[in-house]
């Protein structure tokens, strides 16, 4: 979203007392207070809710963004920070008024280390902005969200983004070494750094902060792990005539020793969707597609393309076209890369929705989608990440009729229950927002929902950064309105009501999905022998002597994890015992999660 600015208007004292409070401490900055200038902060990605904030500051630098937080209790209002506004859950809007802080202006690339493989970047830096910077030294930042052109780093640490490619490479979580993050009295903290803070491991600050969702801190800047970029790319695409065949080539790919980097699948309605505009590209309208892609050294690559094009035969696909030559790969990708904007043209409205669930469930949670929209009379379009499970039905509507609007909100509920009932999560890479705080008690017990508003009050006890995001009881009411953290999580407890969900963990293996749960004190082989029939294995290098807890009790690292990550990196939950003996459930047993706070 692009603001114009008439003149040195932006310049001149404001007519508010918020504005001129705030040019006390925004003078090389902006201060935005004038209602036409406000109207392009009121909304994100998510378009049909608004909320007008009561200023804007656009700090010069990260100087003047610490003196605003230092001084943020002086001004008694919500404080929400804003990247590019891209996000799709409601996120950096101004949901309880007061001041949205838009970061667009601390955009320096600081330093990119080839060796190292790391860089130094601030919050406001556009991640096509990084692409570029990178491409000389021939290094890569693998998480990418279809918003890429002009999303912020800031944004997408805060909402933990993925995007296509996150299926190989993960997600952004995965290359946070470091966060500089500053807190409500104005005090920066550094967590982490470019070796990851490994020094530090136990206390890992920074990946509490990872999809935190601006509502604990102002992260200003990060530093982030790199990837050798590939040498060559094959990109392939496929029809197919139903879900089934379509489903079969997920699973197939999925599991297959070449090692896709992407799988995609929109269904008939979203290709008839694309076709029927003029963005066309020839696909029959009543066909499923599946875009994979594959990509590494080329003498690794090249002799993979027989393989993946057979795989994709052998599920049942009735076409497959594939390409290495960058102009045809950008043209078997069109048709996917496309529908997320043709939504917002072809309707008033759309809602996203961004639940991840087993892959087994797929069939199950689609049908769903189907049944609900087309009682509803509202037209509903999918596109998803298939290789992890991470779905994207689209509801398309008019919000100005309350009807529809009703509609589409009873669809989602609906959605999300099914997501919960199929041991799925609410939102892999969007975040929670203010658009899904309603369903978070389907996914915690109590002591858990507990222990996630602790995490919040432990930091903003008032709730004045981003307030009524991620938990919907997290509303400020002034700033000597609360005496402490404690009352802050009952209060909370008693607005977001009976939470229904965090059921533990039980014996467990699921070869599509790739997850296993073991006990504890199980050892290296019994977790290889739980999973050998199976073709897989667990990553991560453990001592043959030592159990599982043993090895998390030690360190967050094995000799593996620099090419497949740290240990929190491969355990997606756990059920933990707590001090007074009760169990509860941390995490879900799908592959990413952006549902509260990271435990």
């Amino acid at each position: 979203m692009s603001i114009a600015f008439a003149g040195n208007s932006i310049h001149r004292p404001s007519d508010t007392p918020l504005g001129r409070q705030l040019q006390q401490w925004i003078r090389r900055g902006r201060v935005l207070t004038a209602a036409s200038q406000l109207a392009g902060y009121d909304a994100d990605g998510l378009g049909y809710k608004t909320y007008r904030p009561d200023a804007v500051v656009i700090p010069a630098d990260a100087d003047e963004l610490v003196a605003l937080l230092t001084h943020a209790n002086e001004l008694n209002v919500p404080v929400t920070i804003r990247g590019a506004g891209t996000s799709l859950s409601g996120g950096p809007v101004a949901a309880q008024g007061g001041v949205v802080v838009h970061t667009s202006a601390l955009k320096s690339i600081r330093t990119i280390c080839r060796e190292g493989f790391w860089c130094e970047v601030e919050c406001g830096v556009a991640l096509n902005q990084l692409d570029a910077a990178l491409i000389p030294y021939g290094l890569f930042y693998p998480p990418d969200p279809s918003s890429g052109a002009v999303c912020t780093l800031g944004g997408n640490v805060a909402m933990n983004a993925g995007g296509a490619h996150c299926f190989r490479y993960g997600v952004t979580s995965n290359y946070v070494l470091g966060v500089e993050a500053i807190l409500l009295d104005g005090s920066v903290h550094r967590f982490g750094g470019p070796a990851g803070g490994r020094g530090n491991w136990r206390e890992d600050w920074k990946r509490l902060m990872v999809g935190s969702e601006g509502t604990l801190a102002a992260m200003s800047r990060f530093w982030l792990r790199l990837l050798p970029r590939p040498r060559k790319a094959w990109t392939f695409r496929a029809t197919f005539a139903d879900l089934v065949s379509a489903e079969h080539a997920v699973h197939s790919l999925a599991a297959d020793s070449s090692f896709p980097v992407a799988i995609e699948l929109m269904d008939p309605r979203c290709v008839a969707m694309v076709e029927n505009s003029p963005m066309a590209v020839g696909l029959p309208k009543d066909a499923f597609l599946l875009v994979t892609e594959i990509e590494g050294p080329p003498e690794l690559v090249d002799v993979r393309v027989h393989r993946v094009s057979s795989l994709l035969k052998q599920a049942g696909a009735l076409q497959v076209e594939y390409s290495d030559d960058e102009t045809q790969r950008k043209a078997l990708w069109k048709a996917r890369k496309v529908a997320g904007g043709l939504m917002g043209q072809m309707s008033p409205d759309f809602l996203v929705q961004d639940a991840v669930i087993p892959k087994r469930a797929l069939a199950n949670v689609l049908q769903l989608v189907y049944d609900e929209a087309d009682a509803a009379g509202l037209p509903a379009v999918n596109v998803f990440h298939a290789g992890d499970g991470n779905l994207h039905p689209n509801f398309l509507f008019d919000s100005s009729d309350p009807a529809q609007l009703e509609r589409v909100e009873t669809i989602s509920k609906r959605l999300m229950q099914r997501v919960v009932e199929v041991g799925g999560t609410l939102s892999g890479e969007h975040g929670i927002g203010n658009d899904k705080t309603a369903y978070m008690p389907l996914m915690f017990s109590e002591q858990t929902l507990r222990m996630q508003l602790s995490v919040a009050a432990a930091f903003n006890p008032q709730h004045q950064m981003n307030p009524l995001k991620v938990f919907s009881g997290r509303r400020y009411t002034g700033a000597s309105s609360i005496s402490d953290g404690m009352n802050a999580v009952e209060d909370v407890m008693r607005a977001v009501g009976k939470a229904s969900g965090g059921s533990l963990f039980g014996d467990l293996f699921d070869e599509v999905d790739g997850v296993v749960c073991v006990s504890a004190g199980a050892d290296a082989s019994t977790i290889q022998n739980r999973i050998l029939d199976s073709g897989l294995r667990f990553p991560l290098m453990m001592d043959e002597s030592h159990t599982l807890a043993d090895h998390l009790a030690a360190t967050e690292y094995s000799p593996a994890s620099s090419r497949f990550g740290a240990w929190c990196d491969n355990i997606t939950g756990m059920n933990w015992r707590l001090p007074d003996g009760n169990v509860v459930r941390i995490g879900e047993r799908v592959a990413k999660s952006t549902t509260g706070y990271d435990l």
